[in-house]
């Protein structure tokens, strides 16, 4: 459950990292068309004992991958899960080293804050204490360092390119290890930029012009240089932009919303630029997706889940809800929905479903 997102990034950004930029007469393959899923709705559950007090409410829940996660339980001066004008909260941070088997006490640094958040890596973990700043650990959350109001604590979080507003203009940047952002060569001639996202090949830009209309742009040299590419059959009314790639780098789909909840229209980079991906019988609301290497689209929505590939949309008996589903970095898929998490290990077409129940209430 990721909330509010804590880096100074403008726009709803789905990245992925790593962007080795490679020969431009090399483009994606067309998607194929997937054979009908073959998955199973049966599933494992664990539910570790969790060492925070029953009066603390979970706030968040964070995996890294299929084994390492944290969630951080917060009481406020009333009772409750929400401070008051004058309260303030404390916090309990858990680990996990097993996906949820057990969970082990990690350190809070900041005893008392008007709220907290978490975000971590294999190699970070950061906490943020309203309005303190952030604190990293890089040690599983024995120890930390304060960094105060620096953003870079979290910045590499969200991807090597981002967009980052500087005053009133957005640029697309390039974030080192240390977060640090630094501007492409070139920016991309695209309008209200909203989106970057980057593949095996392609680093991509995407705005929307007055008429509510994406407007995108391509690299293959890293930013050094952009043109501007095609987007077919849009209905002109794009509000929110998204831009993401599967793990491979391979295939990349451009996801515009209209509003928070309805179906959006899709698109897939298929090397000229981007064609529309019809999604035959699709349904009317929608969650959260996430590109898979067989070129299929994982979708959930406050149904049921499905997958998107060749041109139509079809159930799949995933046993999640809901959720928001993401990729983390190891390829197991996660969705959080408060105390019921859900990590799903194999590949496209076989997934195995771990219910991680986190909760002491």
């Amino acid at each position: 459950m990721r909330g509010r997102k804590l880096a100074a990034v403008a726009g709803v950004v789905w990245l992925l990292a790593g962007c080795a930029i490679g020969d431009i007469r090399r483009p994606p393959p067309r998607p194929p068309t997937p054979a009908p899923a073959t998955t199973h709705a049966g599933f494992e559950t664990r539910a570790g004992q969790i060492p925070a007090p029953p009066s603390f409410h979970l706030q968040q829940v964070e995996f890294v991958d299929q084994a390492l996660g944290y969630a951080l339980f917060a009481r406020c001066g009333s009772g409750s899960a929400a401070p008051g004008p004058a309260e303030t909260c404390s916090a309990a941070i858990v680990r996990t080293d097993d996906g949820g088997r057990t969970w082990h006490q990690a350190y809070n640094p900041s005893p008392a804050a008007k709220g907290f958040q978490l975000e971590a890596d294999r190699q970070r973990l950061v906490l943020y204490a309203d309005p303190a700043g952030y604190y990293v650990s890089r040690d599983l959350g024995v120890t930390y360092e304060f960094v105060g109001d620096d953003v870079g604590a979290v910045r590499g979080f969200h991807g090597d390119y981002q967009v980052l507003l500087d005053g009133n203009r957005s640029q697309v940047v390039r974030v080192d290890a240390d977060g640090k952002p630094t501007p492409t060569r070139a920016q991309p001639d695209v309008p209200s930029l909203r989106a970057v996202g980057s593949a095996l090949h392609w680093l991509f830009a995407a705005g929307v012009d007055g008429n509510g209309r994406p407007v995108t742009a391509v690299s293959n040299d890293q930013g050094a240089t952009w043109r501007q590419v095609p987007v077919g059959g849009s209905s002109g009314r794009i509000g929110g932009l998204a831009i993401t790639v599967d793990r491979d780098g391979t295939y990349a789909w451009l996801i515009g919303q209209t509003d928070l909840i309805s179906w959006p229209d899709l698109w897939f980079f298929d090397g000229q630029g981007w064609r529309s991906m019809g999604a035959t019988a699709h349904p009317d609301r929608f969650t959260s997706a996430v590109p898979l290497q067989d070129a299929s689209l994982a979708v959930t929505t406050p149904e049921r889940p499905g997958l998107v590939a060749g041109g139509a949309f079809q159930w799949v008996d995933w046993p999640i809800g809901g959720c928001h589903l993401r990729m983390l970095a190891d390829g197991t898929l996660f969705c959080a929905a408060g105390a019921v998490n859900w990590l799903g290990v194999g590949r496209p077409g076989d997934w195995k479903w771990i219910r991680v129940l986190v909760g002491n209430e």
